[in-house]
């Protein structure tokens, strides 16, 4: 008797067509995807022997993110992809693996690091508040979203099924940007990240009780990159940029307007730390030859 070889996940399959697309056209391979979701501001401009493509030039890309642009290149000695958010919009009908599809696209492609920002709302939690401007790196996170992007990819071969979470925070990475941070003159600490379900804003009484759970910010559609770079294997920098209180009355147009504010802080932020990124990816492939 004899068995068919199982039917790839659509996951996997549209992650090899993206990425021999992406070696066909020749970009090189990353050593780190940076994500800031609030915008990627001047960071590509920083990079040096890079280039830029629409990813609708490039095969098996899922229709989310086909008017995204990828920029690439030397980004202070590291090998970096850079990516817009894709707009919320987009994302309508789509499979739970497509909001994060870049994720498991760069660590097929080399990637070992996801340096994520996206922007949050402080909570009261036992007297401690972030002050709005400052980042907040992520030590650990809730996911209150309802949904997981590992969802109908269960015959992946890109990861496990139950991918181990407790390391996808790193603390090297964090120490690092808090380091960075203090260099810089901004504002930072570490928190707890309750990853809620947007795109509506929180009720005051959500906030409440994401509070009572043990975060200190909430911030939306943020659980699916974490949990792909868990299921990728990537060690992740998850940035919030602080843009309200938890008491405050918040719109979208205030939260652009703070993130705008805070973007040439970002920048500086993420450019000192590639060294430390590179570092660390180093270290770590040191560990797994050892």
């Amino acid at each position: 008797m004899t068995h068919s070889p199982p039917t790839p996940s659509p996951l996997d399959t549209a992650v090899e067509q993206a990425r021999a697309s992406l070696v066909a056209r020749g970009v090189p391979a990353p050593e780190a995807l940076f994500w800031p979701a609030t915008g990627t501001g001047i960071l590509p401009g920083r990079l040096t022997r890079g280039g830029k493509l629409p990813l609708s030039r490039v095969d098996g890309v899922p229709r989310a993110w086909r008017d995204s642009v990828l920029a690439w290149g030397d980004f202070h000695g590291l090998a970096v992809w850079m990516l817009d958010d894709a707009p919320l919009e987009a994302l309508d009908g789509e499979a739970p693996w497509m909001r994060s599809f870049p994720v498991w696209l760069a660590a097929a492609s080399g990637a070992t690091a996801l340096m994520h920002a996206s922007a949050g709302v402080a909570l009261e939690r036992e007297g401690r508040e972030l002050a709005v401007g400052s980042l907040a790196f992520f030590s650990d996170h809730l996911n209150l979203s309802g949904s997981s992007p590992l969802v109908g990819i269960g015959e992946s071969q890109l990861g496990p099924m139950f991918p181990d979470q407790t390391r996808v925070h790193d603390s090297h990475l964090r120490r690092a940007a808090l380091a960075a941070a203090e260099r810089l003159g901004v504002a930072a600490a570490e928190a707890v990240v309750a990853c809620t379900a947007g795109p509506t804003l929180d009720t005051p009484a959500e906030r409440r009780f994401f509070a009572r759970a043990g975060a200190d910010l909430a911030v939306q559609d943020l659980a699916g990159p974490l949990i792909a770079a868990a299921h990728a294997g990537l060690g992740t920098l998850g940035v919030g940029v602080v843009v309200a209180r938890e008491r405050d009355d918040v719109d979208v147009a205030k939260i652009a307007s703070l993130c705008q504010a805070i973007a040439p802080a970002l920048d500086d932020l993420f450019w000192q730390l590639a060294a430390d990124v590179q570092k660390e990816i180093r270290a770590r492939l040191d560990e797994d030859l050892a």
